[in-house]
């Protein structure tokens, strides 16, 4: 098997290769929070897609198979702390399709990311939000190596 990690920049990327991630997506809003997207949602991401192919503070890595089928696909920012005048990496999200997980997709889209921080941003942190109802996820990060520094509370 024949697995493809490649980082979408503006020549590459069509309305093919965004539907695609929305529709990987919203099986991701499925499996973790047992609902579909709604048309705004969708509309938004792919504004967010759109925003971060422009952007150099914005990227996206797609995950293929030997079919050239989207199997996976992981979005990270440059973020900045005032507090500590630094910037810093953020995980925005990264999914797989199930049938392809275990097999370390997660973990080189993961390694692009952070390597995309590294490189084009001299970033050394990494942040990453994790629903602390979702085990499966939370084993993943802690598994690479992400350690839980804080919990976040909100009113929802």
């Amino acid at each position: 098997m024949s697995i493809h990690i490649q980082l979408l920049t503006k020549d590459v990327v069509n309305q093919k290769l965004l539907n695609e991630i929305l529709e990987l997506w919203n099986e991701n809003a499925i499996e973790t929070a047992d609902c579909e997207l709604g048309e705004s949602e969708r509309k938004a991401i792919q504004e967010q897609l759109e925003q971060y192919i422009e952007s150099k503070y914005g990227a996206i890595y797609i995950a293929t198979n030997e079919n050239n089928e989207m199997i996976g696909f992981g979005l990270a920012s440059i973020k900045k702390d005032f507090i500590y005048d630094m910037n810093y990496g953020q995980i925005d999200e990264v999914y797989v399709v199930p049938v392809y997980r275990r097999q370390k997709i997660a973990k080189r889209l993961v390694d692009d990311l952070v390597n995309w921080f590294n490189d084009e941003h001299d970033t050394t942190v990494v942040n990453v939000y994790v629903d602390l109802e979702n085990d499966l996820a939370l084993n993943f990060w802690e598994g690479i190596g992400l350690e839980k520094e804080f919990f976040m509370l909100s009113n929802n």
